[in-house]
């Protein structure tokens, strides 16, 4: 029997309101309205730095950075981005919506922690609190906005070690689906090529009655177990194949050549335009090296699904609930 957590009735009406919609930096809309969507990015990140939040950027240069270059992402044929800078990772969503604004593109940010490189970007409180207490407050952005903002996230963002899972990062992960329940936000994970963790994960949710449909294993393509990589996607769960670049099109596609693997994927990058002043990782393969091959292999109809249909589903509101 799963652990049943009930809803605040502001919460719940909040939730029930955005059922059925996508929630971009800009304000919630139709999932159909997404169009091609990159569904692993980082517009720009702090990570290296020092965890804070919010995080200290030179604003101007970032801009200065990162809007020319959401432009011709924009021009290649992107609608929209899914951005998992995490808080304390980098997150501002100020900084975001000024990118949509100027770009065209639909941006979703996320609350959430990232649990991963040994919880580094996790913060003091989240040690000190009980998986309700955390889970408490990702659903207060939800309902209010992040911090004074008043944005609001479109997914839930954490990261696991790879491995067995520590006892922080399976707090974090229980809390993810406890906010899930109240929110219908999507959790994304970064979970990289571990099956152990992943796999561990989805246990997880089903404990606290959630389907496997409301997570996405990030940077699945780095894991080799082909048959952890089905499992998950038979339970329903999201794969992110987000390492989409010149030398990796062979990878990507042998993975698309899979039936099972392909009826979950999800296609992305996982770049990032302005790593706060190092060089950034570009996130534009999928249109210059991936997408001539996707078309003379599969044709338009699978392209569309795995860069519209599958992250249209993905990242829609929805509570995808067990059956108690």
């Amino acid at each position: 029997m799963f652990r049943r957590t009930f809803l605040g009735a502001g919460v719940t009406a909040l939730a029930g309101a955005s059922e059925g919609q996508v929630i971009t930096v800009r304000g919630a809309m139709s999932p159909r309205k997404l169009g091609w969507t990159l569904a692993h990015e980082h517009l720009f990140s702090a990570f290296g730095s020092d965890p804070a939040e919010p995080p200290a950027y030179d604003e101007q240069a970032l801009l200065d950075v990162v809007i020319p270059y959401t432009r011709k992402i924009r021009s290649l044929g992107c609608r929209s981005i899914v951005d998992c800078t995490a808080a304390w990772f980098g997150r501002e969503p100020r900084l975001l919506r000024r990118i949509s604004e100027a770009s065209g593109l639909h941006i979703l940010t996320n609350t959430g922690y990232y649990g991963a490189a040994n919880d580094r970007y996790v913060p003091e409180t989240a040690r000190q609190e009980t998986v309700d207490q955390i889970a408490a407050r990702w659903t207060a952005e939800f309902a209010g906005g992040i911090r004074d903002t008043g944005i609001r996230p479109g997914h839930i963002k954490i990261g696991v070690d790879p491995g067995v899972l520590s006892e922080l990062d399976g707090r974090l992960v229980r809390a993810a689906a406890r906010a899930h329940r109240r929110t219908g936000l999507v959790i994304t994970s970064h979970t990289g090529g571990s099956s152990e963790a992943a796999l561990g994960q989805i246990a997880i949710l089903r404990e606290e009655g959630v389907r496997p449909e409301a997570w996405i294993w990030a940077h699945a393509n780095q894991c080799s177990d082909l048959a952890a990589l089905r499992e998950a996607a038979q339970a329903g769960a999201w794969l992110s194949l987000d390492g989409v670049a010149p030398e990796s099109v062979e990878q990507h596609l042998a993975l698309l050549r899979d039936p099972v693997i392909s009826a979950r994927a999800l296609l992305s990058h996982d770049g990032n335009s302005f790593r706060n002043g190092r060089p950034g990782k570009p996130y534009e393969a999928l249109f210059t090296h991936l997408r001539p091959r996707l078309l003379r292999e599969f044709g338009v109809a699978k392209l569309k699904r795995w860069t519209e249909h599958h992250a249209a589903s993905a990242f829609t509101i929805r509570r995808r609930l067990a059956k108690a």
